[in-house]
């Protein structure tokens, strides 16, 4: 079949040429006077320059067999590939669709050809494609959103698009090309995530809420009958009444530590300008007992810039900050100093204490996780918790939180926050 083909182009090609060789002025072929030595030259030149076309002909049928080839597989790419790709006039008009694309709506190729891309957009979600479409020209990035579409059926879908503009080479407006991919069953999980989420959520609050109380109850008990009845217990007796009020006790600060756990994770900031210096205070004043009866010594800058942030969650990461050099220093803790540096796009805050150096254990990060307490909190009452909040707090406010350990004595916390909340 190919053969016949390119006897048939050969013909074709040959009729042309003798056309040509009709039309051109006369007297350009006469041979008369040219002796038998120059007709022969003539003649293997001719035969010369016939082998040399048949040649670069065979090349480039070859060539064309070859892009023929590729052209079909990269076809074959963009018709099957798992997402649909459209192309769209300046005004929505489908001009290309793959065969993924077509499948996603239901309807044939050809009928989508020359159709507005709209049509098939859930009436809801037309402004939604239409500030797409105003968008894309202004910059030369990628923009992509999410909305629904409408099968031919009449069944909707869940749909993000990946748009970007084509232009031509005066900067003009040209094309828009899409990626559509069918997100249903992504968002269907994801809403169930959201419920399961919620439930865990819930059953948190109800446990921490309905063991608050039972181990106030039994901690309240527990010291007035050591009050009352401590002469009449014997040292066993008064021994379990000890531990008894030691448990309830770390009982409660650890449902206590989870509800702020929870809130802080929870709930959204509430982004305001603080000053450094009063946050600094309020946390110097509240462990000023403990710093003045162990003789440690606070220092912090004199001048540190208002920052934006939400004051109690800062209060709160500070103070476990502060609370967790106090614990873990040891005896050796004479110095706790806070520091303050912007770098970039963050500001940065640091809690250094030289008491005694915690124990490595695990990656840096090992640290934060939730219930992890290294060798050196061993006989120090916590929930584990403390540092895992402090994490949770930076996060939240676009930083992150790390470590950095002495050689022989003390740490660093540092704590950053974004500049850009």
């Amino acid at each position: 079949m190919k053969k016949e083909k390119n006897i048939t182009d050969d013909a074709k090609l040959r009729q042309l040429a003798e056309k040509a060789l009709d039309a051109a002025p006369a007297g350009q072929d006469d041979l008369s006077g040219m002796s038998p030595e120059d007709m022969a030259s003539l003649i293997h030149e001719l035969r010369v320059h016939q082998i040399e076309l048949k040649m670069q002909n065979e090349e480039l049928r070859r060539i064309q067999g070859a892009l023929e080839k590729t052209r079909d597989r990269y076809s074959h790419l963009y018709d099957f590939a798992p997402v649909g790709y459209f192309t769209l006039s300046e005004k929505g008009i489908i001009e290309e669709v793959n065969l993924t694309g077509a499948a996603m709506i239901g309807v044939e190729r050809t009928a989508l050809i020359g159709k507005p891309f709209t049509r098939h957009i859930l009436r809801e979600d037309q402004d939604i494609f239409y500030k797409l479409r105003q968008r894309l020209p202004e910059t030369d990035s990628s923009h992509s959103c999410e909305l629904r579409l409408v099968k031919k059926d009449g069944h909707e879908f869940q749909a993000r698009m990946e748009c970007m503009v084509i232009k031509s080479r005066g900067e003009t407006f040209r094309q828009i090309r899409a990626a559509v991919s069918d997100i249903t069953e992504s968002k269907q999980n994801e809403e169930a995530l959201q419920k399961s989420s919620e439930k865990i959520r819930f059953f948190a609050y109800s446990i921490s809420h309905d063991l608050k109380s039972p181990a106030i109850g039994l901690y309240g008990l527990t010291k007035r009958l050591h009050k009352d009845y401590a002469d009449i217990l014997d040292e066993k007796g008064r021994t379990y009444c000890e531990q008894i009020l030691k448990t309830a006790g770390q009982i409660a600060a650890l449902v206590e530590q989870i509800n702020v756990f929870i809130s802080t994770r929870e709930l959204p900031l509430n982004i305001e300008k603080l000053a450094l210096k009063e946050v600094l205070q309020v946390i110097r004043e509240e462990f000023s007992s403990q710093l003045s009866l162990r003789e440690i010594r606070w220092s912090e800058p004199d001048d540190i810039p208002e920052i934006e942030a939400d004051r109690l969650c800062l209060i709160r990461a500070l103070r476990n900050l502060v609370d967790n050099a106090l614990k873990y220093g040891g005896e050796a803790l004479s110095e706790i100093a806070i520091k303050y540096k912007g770098s970039g796009e963050f500001h940065i805050l640091s809690v250094k204490d030289n008491g005694t150096v915690l124990t490595k254990q695990g990656s840096q990060q090992d640290i934060f996780a939730p219930f992890v307490r290294g060798k050196t909190s061993k006989g120090v009452q916590g929930s584990g918790l403390g540092l895992t909040l402090i994490k949770e707090i930076a996060e939240k406010h676009g930083g992150e939180v790390w470590l950095d350990l002495g050689k022989e004595r003390g740490s660093t916390f540092y704590i950053s926050i974004s500049k850009n909340l």
